[in-house]
């Protein structure tokens, strides 16, 4: 299959719609500076699921509350609007694929890393030095939907895509994406790309699912790619059970990030993870 011919079948598939117009309103709401909490709450009343499952979230042990809250104004105020437009849309894109017939694919796994990626970029972020720090509101977003091709090609390719994770497992010492390329032509960075483009994502989120494997990126917004990619190691390294981060020490002094205080997040982190994988469950489809 040519490049041109599998980028125009992921972006022409009919059961991967464009962003509805209720996500794109919740968009617009909690972009606005000016916005109240309550006009949030009534857009994203709206839609009972995301409301629902965002009440669940202010609510659980990760974020302290214990059932405290019973209503969006005050879930809202927990979260944060960042978080919660990056939930809302993580949650309405979770929902497009089928990922059950492909048996190497690990959903509680693959949101257990998105979430544990974004937290970290978001919580670092203030580490990272000034005047390369990237944006807050696309830190934790680009972190949630960072391998958002990976989903796209097991939901297209099934039969394909667990041979590579056959394949990976087998030889863990080449990236997934190397596998998945021998079999497809193309990966899932790229895949993310034609999806993203199709649901009109912003540019800097798209160059994060493009590039985010790359430690030596420096091309638009390498500040952005390369915390999310930094993250990303770290995410599935706790999720492994490493009991420290990977030096990485290059990528620290490009982003002007101490070295203790990425040991003090991972093992924060580390201490969470229970909590990390509740709140990934949300994410996968019932």
């Amino acid at each position: 299959m040519s490049i041109d011919r599998a980028r125009q079948e992921i972006q022409r598939q009919k059961e991967l719609p464009t962003l509805s117009p209720n996500v794109q309103h919740i968009l617009d709401v909690c972009e606005d500076p000016e916005v109240s909490r309550n006009e949030v709450a009534r857009v994203l009343a709206e839609s009972p699921t995301i409301a629902a499952r965002l009440l669940g979230l202010a609510n659980s042990a990760f974020f302290g509350q214990q059932g405290g809250i019973h209503s969006l104004p005050q879930a809202i105020t927990v979260l944060g609007l960042v978080t919660v437009r990056s939930v809302a849309v993580g949650l309405v894109l979770a929902g497009v694929f089928e990922t059950r017939r492909c048996p190497g694919f690990h959903a509680d796994r693959f949101w257990t890393s998105a979430v544990m990626t974004a937290l970290m970029a978001n919580q670092i972020n203030a580490k990272v030095q000034n005047g390369m720090r990237p944006p807050a509101d696309s830190v934790y977003i680009a972190g949630l939907l960072h391998n958002l091709g990976l989903l796209a090609l097991v939901h297209l390719h099934p039969d394909k895509v667990n041979e590579a994770f056959a394949a990976y497992a087998a030889d863990p010492g080449r990236r997934l994406g190397d596998h998945i390329k021998e079999r497809l032509e193309f990966n899932h960075y790229q895949a993310g790309v034609w999806l993203g483009s199709k649901w009109h994502l912003p540019g800097d989120i798209l160059l994060v699912m493009e590039y985010h494997y790359d430690a030596g990126y420096r091309g638009e917004h390498w500040p952005l790619v390369l915390l999310e990619g930094l993250c990303a190691r770290w995410a599935n390294g706790i999720i492994d059970g490493q009991e420290h981060p990977a030096p990485d020490v290059e990528a620290l002094a490009a982003l002007g990030l101490p070295a203790e205080a990425v040991e003090r997040l991972w093992q924060q982190m580390r201490e969470k993870l229970a909590g990390v994988q509740d709140m990934a469950r949300m994410f996968v489809p019932e």
